[in-house]
């Protein structure tokens, strides 16, 4: 295999990562599990699955041909790299936002949500620790055909992904119809936010 045919493994890695996790987050996959595991329990094997797929993924990508396509320089480089750890920032503050150890199904879910919190990052746009990797990833300084096809992949499934996700949320919790008009999915406005 050649570099130039690597792209079509990292898509089809990508696809099918993308059709697993988001079957294994619907309604219906979870209620088939709950009879089995807890909501907890089946939040953390949820958690170490997308970790186990995610590795392989990327070990998968490292081991096929690869091109470089760019390597910046001077500053063009330094900007890249500020704008990958203000990604980097956007990213850990976009986590403090809600209870990591409940979203990695190391502690016990409330028995009942009765609404959904917005807080943080979560006021500007809906989905804030995607955007953050969508920038990481597209900001590298050193950019490969098999990395820009990974950071491509990874875009579209957060694109599709967030509209399943959101999609959830709306049957969930109807007053999120409500946040999505007047919060933008992923580029914050740049508005008063006092007018919404």
């Amino acid at each position: 295999m050649t570099a130039s045919h690597s792209w079509i493994l990292i898509w089809l890695y990508g696809l099918v990562f993308g059709f697993i996790h988001s079957a294994l987050a619907t309604s219906r996959c979870k209620r088939w599990a709950h009879r089995y595991l807890s909501p907890q329990h089946y939040r953390l094997c949820y958690s170490v699955l997308g970790v186990v797929m995610t590795s392989a993924w990327m070990v998968c990508m490292h081991t096929l041909p690869d091109q470089q396509l760019y390597h910046a320089h001077g500053l063009l480089f330094w900007l890249a790299i500020s704008i990958q750890l203000i990604a980097l920032v956007l990213l850990a503050l976009s986590f403090r936002s809600f209870d990591g150890m409940l979203f990695l199904g190391l502690k016990k879910p409330p028995a009942s949500l009765d609404s959904f919190h917005i807080s943080g990052l979560y006021h500007h746009v809906r989905h804030p620790m995607y955007s953050a990797v969508i920038l990481l990833l597209l900001a590298s300084p050193v950019q490969s055909s098999n990395s820009l096809n990974l950071a491509l992949v990874i875009t579209l499934y957060f694109i599709v992904g967030s509209r399943l996700e959101e999609r959830r949320m709306l049957r969930q919790f109807p007053q999120y119809g409500a946040y999505c008009l007047q919060t933008p999915a992923f580029i914050p406005a740049w508005r008063n936010r006092s007018d919404l």
